[in-house]
């Protein structure tokens, strides 16, 4: 077996399963909508467009190296490759992320720049555009949408990334023969083929750029470990999209002003005052309170040893002051240390963004019902700005210990809901699910319980809001284009692997935007007042040192009192909810 022409690439088999179900969710969509209206041309383009390639895609290929793909990012990489004679033999296919080309014998250098340059446009979110189909004899051929507005960019894009590929030369030979045999499961001894992600070596591959690692390093292999751990976390706690309510995971993703890993930070702090609203923190308090007294009818079962892990650990975990001094530094949310670094403009921003998306959409869809020709009041440069304005915002308070107290809090939420869903614990409060256990136990030992479906939903839509942030930085800040998809939006990707909260589309933004402002009961005159546009506060792409009389004076003014609290979530200028 050669070991790096066999190897398959994990992600290029994900997308294009993930491409494949985007366009049979879009067929079934539009097939249903004619059931009840007629469609207007652009929807029918698009059904026909979403046919012909699913059609072809179905078709079973006499061999794999003949297999028909249509993940928009791997058809455009070919085309370019293909037209510009950048690879020799030409690319062909991919079957299952195994990578085919015209001769069956390619050299290891020439998969190596081809999988290094579909990895890098991946890790850098490189938007392709849509495929086309065109009739050739028999079959159809696909190719890229070249009138599409991605098109250009995605050629800068495409270029860059094989200019670096091609750069690393022999060493990238090196490191992935280094990692297809760490992703053989039979250490290369049996048929089993090794398992590689495109994102994840281009990631190894900066890695060693950055600590200057060449060709010609004779420990090699413990060099590459040591990045491979950085990057696939390893030493540090579960990814949070291990959590049951599916917080994102922390990627490292940086831009010239907008740190992406400091804004997807804030999702696990959305999620920790949401519980804090809820009285997890101290319902779980209790509940080993009630054990450590004898008052729980536990045994030494796996409940009882949750228990005590999490009453010996006590000293070792960020305490209620620490966790709300954290929640003032990044979310502006009032108890805090007025003192510390607080987000005054968080909750301005925030419903700024979230209003300026939804009468976007709205504005769209009456638009489109009327086929009116009246420009829409909410532009996508308007989008764009409070996007941009709140990203920054998130980045700027997303420095120093925000990572790592993300990191513990992710943890922590985690242990919970394991611990409140434990059977046992179930049991023992007569509940059929961890949320009952919290009513039940704030009620009658906390002074009242809160609703919890509208936190639980706050916290899941502030989780997708700032995935999508993170995700979407390079399309914020680029000056022209579209910041939506309205096409995305009204033809949503439905696919059973799709997951809202780790990498959101247009659809579930908008979706968590309406969610938010449904559950916060914002009324349509406070959203259409704050999609308006404002000027941006003033703030620096990254904290810098404040003299101690402006501090001093800072300090005078006191919390001006943004975010949670005893206020509604992130505030709308209404009185507290009674509970």
């Amino acid at each position: 077996m050669t070991i790096i022409t066999d190897t398959r690439f994990r992600d290029l088999a994900r997308r294009e399963a993930q491409a494949f179900d985007s366009l049979v969710n879009t067929l079934d969509r539009l097939n249903k909508v004619e059931e009840k209206r007629a469609l207007s041309e652009a929807e029918k383009a698009e059904r026909d467009r979403a046919k012909q390639i699913t059609d072809e895609v179905k078709k079973e290929p006499p061999n794999k190296a003949n297999k028909k793909v249509c993940d928009p990012l791997f058809v455009a990489t070919r085309r370019l490759l293909n037209e510009q004679s950048l690879v020799d033999p030409q690319l062909r296919t991919q079957f299952d992320g195994q990578l085919f080309f015209e001769s069956d014998n390619p050299s290891d250098a020439t998969v190596c720049v081809v999988a290094l340059t579909l990895g890098i446009l991946i890790l850098d979110k490189a938007e392709a555009p849509p495929v086309t189909s065109i009739p050739s004899g028999n079959t159809r051929r696909f190719l890229p949408n070249e009138s599409h507005p991605a098109y250009r960019s995605f050629t800068t894009d495409f270029f860059a990334s094989f200019g670096e590929a091609s750069g690393f030369g022999a060493l990238s030979v090196r490191v992935l023969n280094l990692l297809a045999l760490e992703g053989d499961p039979d250490g290369q001894r049996g048929n089993i083929e090794p398992r590689v992600g495109a994102e994840e070596f281009a990631r190894v591959m900066r890695g060693l750029a950055d600590l200057k690692v060449g060709d010609d390093e004779f420990q090699l292999r413990r060099r590459v470990n040591e990045v491979l751990d950085r990057v696939q976390n390893v030493g540090f706690q579960d990814n949070v999209a291990e959590l049951g309510i599916d917080l994102p995971d922390l990627e490292d993703i940086q831009d010239e002003n907008i740190v992406a890993d400091n804004v997807r930070a804030m999702g696990p702090m959305i999620v920790s005052a949401m519980f804090d609203e809820l009285k997890v923190f101290d319902v779980v308090d209790r509940i080993v309170e009630q054990f450590q007294q004898g008052m729980l009818p536990i045994g030494p079962g796996n409940a009882g040893k949750l228990l005590y892990r999490y009453w010996r650990e006590t000293p070792n975990r960020i305490s209620e002051q620490e966790r709300k001094n954290f929640a003032a530094i990044t979310l502006g949310i009032p108890g805090g240390d007025p003192s510390g670094m607080v987000n005054r403009e968080f909750n301005d921003l925030w419903l700024r963004f979230v209003s300026s998306v939804s009468s976007f959409i709205r504005q769209n869809e009456v638009d489109q019902l009327l086929r009116s020709a009246t420009p829409s009041p909410i532009s996508h440069q308007q989008v764009r700005k409070s996007a941009r304005d709140l990203a920054a915002n998130l980045s700027l308070h997303g420095f120093g210990m925000a990572h790592f107290a993300a990191r513990e809090i992710q943890s922590q939420v985690k242990f919970m809901i394991a611990l409140l869903q434990d059977p046992e614990i179930l049991g023992s409060y007569g509940a059929r699910d961890m949320w009952q256990v919290v009513d039940q136990v704030a009620t009658i030992d906390l002074g009242g319980a809160r609703t919890s479906s509208r936190y639980r939903t706050l916290a899941t839509c502030g989780t997708i809001i700032t995935a999508w942030l993170a995700d979407n930085v390079v399309r914020i800040n680029r000056t022209t284009g579209p910041v939506i998809d309205i096409d995305q939006v009204r033809n949503p990707d439905v696919a059973s692997n799709h997951r809202a909260t780790l990498h959101p589309t247009d659809y579930d933004l908008v979706n968590a935007c309406e969610l938010w402002l449904a559950d916060t009961a914002t009324s349509d005159s406070q959203v259409e007042e704050m999609a308006q546009p404002r000027e941006a506060p003033q703030m620096t792409s990254k904290p810098i040192q404040i003299p101690a009389l402006a501090r001093d004076m800072l300090d005078g003014l006191g919390d001006i009192g943004l975010g949670l609290g005893s206020q509604r979530p992130f505030g709308n200028g209404r009185p507290p909810t009674p509970h």
